[in-house]
């Protein structure tokens, strides 16, 4: 019986990775139902497995189930992707101080190869797919939280970026967000601890205030919508 466990929680791991990437990409999109016997079919898997996946997917807050209706993709209200902005507002500049006294020359190279993927795609095109650009911020921002040494910080923050990811992607221009990145790292390079910080915050915060304006904007577009058809 033992045996037979370990191979569905292996397989049920797997499911859940497969299903966790096709929400990150978007190809499970926010509010899609998902139907159980289309992803067995579709993953060619029993149906133990997926009960396992989507278990877990519930708790890491990638889908929500609703009694006697289904499972669906998590939606994130207005005031949740605001809340999580505070928190990462409040974390990642913590991160970056830290980052700053102890960066190798080794994870220097690294943030400077995300930065110089991100420059050539931006070069290439400067509204390049927001879902590539959104790879290289994300491991961007998750290396320096590495580098600070906190494996709880990096943690906390990694699955903050990966469940709003599908909803999310980049919100400044790709040309500000480079920008920006440059700014950090130049500070991370000079192990400049407050000024890593500082611009860290700011960083963060303008994200915040590009979603709060796009946030408002697409409320604004609601309320014309529903006065026209009324």
């Amino acid at each position: 019986m033992g045996a037979f466990k370990t191979v569905y929680d292996d397989l049920g791991t797997k499911v859940y990775e497969i299903l966790k990437e096709m929400i990150v990409k978007g190809e499970l999109k926010p509010g899609q139902k998902l139907i159980q016997e289309d992803l067995a079919e579709i993953l060619g898997v029993s149906r133990t497995p997926l009960l396992q996946a989507l278990s877990k997917l519930s708790k890491d807050h990638y889908i929500i189930t609703v009694p006697r209706r289904g499972s669906f993709v998590k939606e994130f209200s207005n005031q949740e992707h605001l809340d999580i902005f505070d928190i990462r507002g409040q974390l990642e500049p913590m991160g970056a101080y830290y980052a700053a006294e102890r960066i190798s020359l080794s994870e220097i190279e690294h943030l400077q190869s995300l930065i110089d993927e991100m420059a050539d795609l931006v070069k290439l095109d400067e509204n390049a797919d927001s879902l590539q650009l959104f790879t290289f911020d994300s491991e961007f921002h998750m290396s320096i939280m590495l580098i600070s040494g906190n494996h709880f910080l990096h943690d906390i923050l990694k699955n903050l970026n990966i469940v709003l990811c599908n909803s999310e992607r980049i919100l400044k221009t790709p040309k500000k967000s480079l920008e920006e990145h440059i700014g950090i790292l130049n500070a991370l390079r000079n192990h400049d601890a407050n000024g890593a910080k500082e611009l860290m915050f700011y960083h963060i915060h303008g994200g915040a205030r590009a979603r709060l304006a796009q946030l408002l904007a697409n409320q604004q577009s609601s309320l014309k919508e529903n006065a026209s058809n009324a």
